[in-house]
C-alpha cells in the first residue's frame, strides 16, 4: 500500500490542479481587464503559433508591376517583383512566481484555508500580470535589458523615421515601413486634428478601428459633444466589459490612466495588421514545483512567452503634442 502523501505533496497537487482548473478563467481576466488587451482579445487578434527561433511576420511592401492593360497580341512582363518580405521578431518571456513559505503551510492546513490560500495567490499573480502586460504595452521593447514585449513605443512610434529597427527592419532605409506621425498643431481645435488624422491613416474601406489617448483629452473630446453625445458601441462590446468607450468615425475612443501611457498622445490603430502572438507551448504554463536551495520553501512559475508585432506599420497613426 503507497505511503499516504506528505503535506508539501498535497499542497503541490492542489496548487498544480487549482491552477489548471482556473487558468482558461485567468488567461480570459488577464486580456479582459484593459481596454487594448480587450480590444486584440475580442477582435481574434490574439494567436497561438508553434515556436522556434524567431516570430517571421510576411509583409507586403510593394504591388504587382507586371499588371497593365495591353491590346492585340500585346504581351505582359514576366519578371517576378520582389513585393514580400519578413519580419523578424523576437519572442520574449515574461514568467512570475508562486512562492510558498513552509512556515505559512503549516498554518494554513484546512483544506478551506488551503483552498482560499491558493486562490489568492492565483489572483495576486492575475494581477500582477496584467499590470507588467499593460506596461509593456507603452514601451518600445527596450526594457529590461531589452526582453520587454515590444509595444506602441516602437510599433507605433513617435519618431518613425528614425534608424530605429523594428522587426529587424530599419524605417529609415525602408520608408514603406514607417507608422504615421503627426503633431498637433492646436489651431483647428482637436476634431479636425482627429479627422485629418483618421483620414490620413485610412484607406479605401481600410481604417483605424481603436482610438487611445489620456484622460483629459479624452474628456475634451466627450465634451465636444455633449449636446449630440450617443454613445455607440458595436460588437464586441467594449462598454460592456466596464470601459469607457465613445464613437469617432469607425473607431472606438477611450483612455488610459496607465503611468506609462504618454498623456498627450492620441493613436490611431488599425487591427488587421496588430496581433499578440503566443507560444502555444508557453501559454501561461505553470512549471513543476521546486525546492529552494538551502530552504524549506518551494516555488514554481507560470510562464508565457509571446510578443506584440505589427504587418503594417503605415497604417498606424501617432498623433502627438496634444495640448
Amino acid at each position: 500500500m503507497p505511503a499516504p502523501a506528505s503535506l508539501t505533496e498535497q499542497f503541490d497537487t492542489l496548487y498544480s490542479t487549482t491552477w489548471q482548473n482556473m487558468r482558461d478563467v485567468v488567461v480570459d481576466q488577464i486580456f479582459t481587464a484593459t481596454p487594448f488587451w480587450y480590444w486584440l482579445y475580442s477582435r481574434d487578434r490574439i494567436r497561438r503559433e508553434e515556436g522556434g527561433r524567431w516570430l517571421g511576420i510576411q509583409l507586403m511592401y510593394g504591388t504587382n508591376t507586371t499588371v497593365k492593360t495591353i491590346g492585340r497580341g500585346g504581351s505582359i512582363s514576366m519578371n517576378k517583383p520582389e513585393i514580400i518580405t519578413t519580419a523578424l521578431f523576437n519572442w520574449k518571456t515574461l514568467a512570475g512566481s508562486v512562492i510558498r513559505l513552509y512556515e505559512d503551510e503549516r498554518k494554513n492546513r484546512g483544506r478551506n484555508q488551503i483552498i482560499n490560500w491558493v486562490k489568492a495567490d492565483i489572483r495576486n499573480l492575475e494581477l500582477s500580470i496584467v499590470d507588467y502586460l499593460e506596461s509593456m504595452l507603452y514601451s518600445d521593447g527596450t526594457g529590461n535589458g531589452g526582453l520587454d514585449f515590444d509595444g506602441l513605443g516602437n510599433l507605433v512610434s513617435m519618431t518613425p523615421s528614425a534608424a530605429v529597427t523594428v522587426g529587424g527592419i530599419d524605417p529609415s532605409v525602408n520608408t514603406w515601413w514607417q507608422n504615421k506621425q503627426r503633431t498637433y498643431s492646436g489651431g483647428a481645435g482637436l476634431i479636425p486634428e482627429m479627422r485629418s488624422a483618421y483620414n490620413t491613416v485610412s484607406i479605401g474601406n481600410d481604417h483605424p478601428s481603436f482610438i487611445m489617448t489620456g484622460q483629459t483629452f479624452y474628456e475634451n473630446y466627450e465634451a465636444s459633444l455633449v449636446n449630440i453625445l450617443r454613445v455607440i458601441d458595436t460588437p464586441p462590446k467594449l462598454g460592456d466589459m466596464g470601459f469607457e468607450v465613445l464613437r469617432f468615425k469607425g473607431g472606438g475612443i477611450t483612455f488610459s490612466n496607465h503611468a506609462g501611457f504618454v498623456t498627450n498622445n492620441m493613436y490611431f490603430l488599425n487591427e488587421r495588421y496588430l496581433e499578440l502572438v503566443i507560444d502555444s507551448m508557453s501559454d501561461f504554463e505553470m512549471t513543476q514545483w521546486k525546492a529552494i536551495p538551502n530552504q524549506l520553501d518551494r516555488v514554481a512559475q507560470v510562464v508565457l512567452r509571446a510578443n506584440a508585432v505589427c504587418s503594417n506599420r503605415r497604417m498606424q497613426m501617432v498623433m502627438t503634442g496634444l495640448s
